[in-house]
C-alpha cells in the first residue's frame, strides 16, 4: 500500500494529467497501464489513487465500461461538510454557526446584486414559491430551497449557487440539532415576501437587509437551543415597522 503522502502525490498528478490533457467530464480516463507509465508507479498505487478520486467525484468507474472523468459534483463535499458539522467535539457548536454565517454572507451579496438587475419573470417565479411556503407540508421546504436557488441562479455565479445549495441541504440535515422553536409557515412566507418586495423596488440595501432579517429566525433558534446563537439578531418587527413608516 502506498504511503499517505505518496498516495496524495499520485492523486494530485492524476488530477494534473486530466487538466493538462483538457479531458472534459465523461471523457474516458487513460488506462491503468498508461497512467503507470506516465507517473512511474505501480498498478496498485494507481488503483488506490483512482479509488480516492472516485470518492471525490473526480473520476467515475462504470463497471463493464471503464473509468471516466467525473463531474466533480458537490456530493462528496456535502458528505464531508455534514459530518464535520454534526460531529461532536470541542468546537462542534461553532461549526453549524460558521456554515450559517457563510451562507448568509453569500446570499446577502447575491441578493443585493440581483436587486439592481433581474428578469421581470423572476418576481413571478419567487411569488409562486412564497405562495407554496404558506401551505404546511413537505412542499413548503422544497419551495424555500427553490426560492433561494432562483435568486442565486439569477446572480449568474455558478459556484456561489452550488455552494448555497450545498449549505442549504447540510443545514436542513443538521437543523434538528439547533433546538428552539420552529417558525410557522406564515412567518417563513412573510420573511421571503419582504425579500421579493425589495427586489421589486430594485433596492439593493433593502434586499440585503431583508436577507439578514430572514436569518434572524435561525439565530433565535440557535440562541434558544444549545448553540448559543450566532451573528447579530435583529428585532424583525421593529425593522419592519421602520421600513413601512
Amino acid at each position: 500500500m502506498a504511503r499517505p503522502q505518496r498516495s496524495e502525490e499520485i492523486t494530485k498528478r492524476i488530477i494534473d494529467l486530466i487538466i493538462d490533457r483538457d479531458l472534459p467530464p465523461g471523457a474516458p480516463m487513460p488506462t491503468e497501464l498508461s497512467l503507470m507509465e506516465d507517473i512511474g508507479v505501480s498498478r496498485n498505487s494507481i488503483r488506490e489513487a483512482i479509488k480516492a478520486l472516485q470518492a471525490l467525484g473526480i473520476v467515475e468507474i462504470r463497471h463493464g465500461y471503464g473509468t471516466f472523468v467525473g463531474s466533480a459534483g458537490s456530493e462528496a463535499l456535502q458528505t464531508w461538510l455534514l459530518f464535520r458539522t454534526r460531529t461532536r467535539g470541542a468546537r462542534h457548536a461553532g461549526r453549524l454557526r460558521d456554515l450559517l454565517e457563510v451562507r448568509e454572507m453569500i446570499e446577502t451579496e447575491l441578493t443585493r446584486r440581483v436587486a439592481s438587475e433581474h428578469r421581470p419573470e423572476l418576481i413571478a417565479e419567487l411569488e409562486v414559491c412564497v405562495a407554496r411556503m404558506r401551505r404546511k407540508g413537505p412542499d413548503a421546504a422544497v419551495a424555500d430551497r427553490e426560492f433561494h436557488d432562483l435568486i442565486c441562479a439569477e446572480a449568474g455565479f455558478d459556484l456561489a449557487r452550488e455552494l448555497t445549495g450545498l449549505f442549504w441541504d447540510v443545514y436542513r440535515a443538521a437543523e434538528g440539532e439547533l433546538g428552539g422553536p420552529v417558525s410557522s409557515a406564515a412567518s417563513t412566507a412573510k420573511r421571503h415576501q419582504v425579500i421579493v418586495d425589495a427586489l421589486v423596488s430594485r433596492d439593493g440595501d433593502a434586499a440585503a437587509e431583508a436577507v439578514h432579517r430572514h436569518f434572524d429566525e435561525v439565530r433565535k433558534r440557535a440562541k434558544a437551543g444549545r448553540y448559543g446563537g450566532f451573528g447579530e439578531a435583529r428585532p424583525v418587527e421593529a425593522d419592519s415597522a421602520a421600513t413601512t413608516s
